[in-house]
């Protein structure tokens, strides 16, 4: 049995800068770019501050927001069939909002 390799919060936090730089040029194709501005602003503040302050909260806050609130994101995450054997951008859209949902989660911290 192969051993599980959990990720650490800085791999996280890389993972999902990376995954927001897709998320931004795909939603910019979208026609949605308010939402890739207010992304691309979380993106800065979590590369500018550390992982422990209020800004970098703020910052991941901002991203969950964007899937719930003004900029409804998270229709993206909804899977879309398509019956075409090559990859589409819906696709590719649904696995990135995906990842960013995802990874902003394990960043957030728990309110107790």
């Amino acid at each position: 049995m192969s051993p599980v390799i959990k990720k650490t919060r800085k791999n996280s936090l890389q993972d999902l800068l990376n995954a927001l730089i897709k998320f931004v040029t795909l939603l910019e194709g979208q026609g949605e770019k308010s939402a890739a501005d207010d992304l691309r602003i979380a993106a800065a503040d979590l590369q500018k501050y550390q992982t422990d302050s209020l800004e970098f909260d703020a910052a991941i806050n901002l991203i969950l927001e964007s899937y719930e609130g003004e900029h409804e994101l998270k229709a993206y995450t909804l899977r879309r069939q398509s019956k075409e054997s090559k990859w589409t951008e819906a696709e590719e859209l649904y696995l990135v909002s995906i990842n960013v949902f995802n990874l902003a989660k394990r960043l957030e911290k728990k309110k107790n």
